[in-house]
């Protein structure tokens, strides 16, 4: 139809409409997403996350703050993570090597609420943990070291021939209140007699501030732990529950993740079905399990790291 054939009252309502829909283009704002400070790291400064579901970041005490973040990758699976930030540069908190029911051995297995609970006491109180180092399911000994205030539960890294990409690692908070990540062959001949809490772990992800190149590409549920110049500690937990919520992570996509974090080293502690992220809830009296256990339930387990505040109740 020409223009000029058009009917004038069409062209006076065509007009309006017109200028109408001019308008409403060019005012609608270019909306940019906000995330949480943690998120917005890893949004910033990795690939892995290509679109962000929900993003949730809360205080589980001061010092101690819980991201949870559900988001789609870059091999196109839905994956949630759960993180936790904690400062240790605060003089009440502190973080402890814990074992089952809190006694100086190893061998016995119980979850990381359970090795909470024996732990937690008035002005000791266990504000958040996840699980510790892998260990033999035939004797339930870690592969790694266990180090409890200074003492030597267990001063040997056992036989990794069989699983080398485990009893590779250490953690440890050093006895003048410093975090370490150092390797079994070099750093713990030279660093043993320093150790005031240590746990055993896996493979590096980060080293000094890099990536480390990672050779094994198994997806499934994993755990890792990232340390900073200025004694901050990320705990990194992602499920592999269901495909419609979360599908787990590679070593690679951990890496990013902690690198975004700005840690200095990070490594990969136990996973699957060991994976446990728990914190003490701060509307209840009560250690939450946060994330969804491989096996249903969560599992008991030889060791697990416990951040505790010691102030008064």
């Amino acid at each position: 139809m020409k223009l000029n054939n058009m009917p004038i009252n069409f062209l006076y309502i065509l007009i309006p409409i017109s200028i109408l829909s001019c308008k409403k283009d060019s005012s609608t704002p270019d909306i940019k997403p906000t995330y949480s400070a943690i998120t917005q790291k890893i949004v910033d400064s990795s690939d892995v996350i290509v679109k962000v579901f929900s993003d949730t970041t809360f205080q589980v005490y001061d010092g101690i703050t819980e991201t949870d973040l559900n988001y789609y990758n870059r091999q196109g699976l839905t994956t949630t993570a759960f993180i936790l930030h904690v400062d240790l540069k605060k003089s009440n908190l502190s973080l402890r090597a814990a074992t089952a029911f809190n006694l100086p051995a190893v061998g016995a297995l119980q979850t990381v609420a359970d090795m909470a609970s024996y732990l937690d006491a008035p002005y000791r109180r266990v504000m958040a943990g996840t699980n510790g180092d892998f260990f033999n399911t035939t004797t339930n000994i870690p592969l790694g070291i266990v180090y409890q205030n200074g003492v030597a539960v267990k001063d040997t890294f056992s036989n990794n021939s069989d699983k080398p990409q485990q009893g590779l690692s250490f953690l440890a908070v050093l006895k003048s209140g410093r975090l370490f990540i150092g390797d079994r062959e070099t750093d713990f001949p030279v660093m043993k007699d320093s150790l005031w809490n240590a746990l055993g772990g896996g493979v590096f992800l980060v080293r000094d501030h890099a990536i480390v190149p990672q050779l094994i590409t198994t997806i499934t549920t994993r755990t890792g732990i990232g340390i900073t110049d200025n004694n901050e500690i990320y705990f990194l937990v992602v499920d592999a529950d269901s495909f419609y919520n979360s599908n787990g992570i590679d070593y690679a996509d951990m890496s990013e993740i902690m690198k975004a974090f700005g840690v200095k080293d990070a490594i990969n502690v136990d996973g699957g079905g060991s994976s446990t992220f728990v914190i003490k809830n701060p509307l209840a009296n009560i250690w939450q399990v946060r994330d969804k256990p491989e096996d249903g339930a969560p599992r008991a387990i030889g060791t697990s790291w416990l951040v505790v505040a010691t102030d008064k109740p």
